[in-house]
């Protein structure tokens, strides 16, 4: 969970070696950049476009490959966007801004980036546990192997909306912008953050998952938002009135 430079894995490794029955490395959706075909699976080419999402991919080759030609016990595991109690979600904008939620609780408008049609893909955090357990007690078909874990389906930044407004009774007041357009309208920080979501539009695949150690994920990816969404309005950081 710590390791996030080849550098370090190889350390890691290095210090491993020989004493440990399996490795577990936590990766990320990220190594993929934008997709050619949707759902995006493990065999399709990495082409992360920042330094987070290319040092993931290549501590996920380094690995595999101590794997499959010195025998180490290592599996990848790249979750989607993390969420549940006590996670704050990523939101329909592509960042993580509570107030997004606030805007939506509350009928007030909120401005997507494009035509809202980008993709996001949430896990719940005990899916993503639920992945390791699965890996662990599936020795023989987890070493040597990448998996991606995620919810059984991605969602588009305008569907999310709309069902958060739903939740409260309300229609989503959403406005459209170009990208350009957007961005100038949110924090740098907030910008950056939804590039990186918006730029990949991540929509992946857990077929090899179920298939090679029995993943099967308990939440949908508005499940998921709905557990983490509830424990921001219990925290006082998502507002539900005017």
């Amino acid at each position: 969970m710590i390791c996030f430079t080849v550098e370090s894995a190889r350390h890691l490794v290095e210090a491993l070696r020989g004493s440990i029955q399996h490795l577990l490395h936590c990766g990320s959706i990220w190594v993929h950049g934008p997709s050619a075909v949707v759902p995006t699976n493990e065999a399709h080419p990495r082409n992360p476009f920042d330094e987070y999402g290319r040092q993931k991919a290549a501590i996920e080759a380094y690995l595999i490959d101590e794997a499959r030609r010195n025998a180490l016990p290592a599996t990848v595991l790249h979750p989607g966007h993390i969420v549940g109690p006590g996670w704050a979600p990523l939101n329909p904008a592509g960042h993580f801004d509570p107030t997004v939620f606030t805007r939506l609780a509350t009928g007030e408008e909120v401005t997507l980036p494009n035509f809202g049609l980008e993709t996001v893909h949430h896990v719940h955090a005990d899916d993503v546990a639920q992945a390791f357990e699965r890996a662990l007690a599936n020795w023989s078909t987890s070493v040597g192997e990448s998996f991606h874990v995620v919810s059984p389906a991605a969602i588009t930044l305008r569907g999310y909306a709309e069902t958060v407004a739903a939740w409260f009774g309300l229609p989503a007041q959403l406005k459209y912008l170009p990208w350009t357009e957007w961005r100038a309208g949110v924090s740098e920080a907030n910008s950056v953050m939804a590039w990186g979501h918006v730029g990949r539009s991540s929509n992946c695949s857990a077929a090899k998952a179920e298939s090679l150690i029995g993943y099967r994920a308990r939440y949908s990816s508005m499940q998921a938002v709905r557990e983490s969404l509830n424990w921001l309005i219990q925290d006082g950081q998502v507002r539900t009135q005017q």
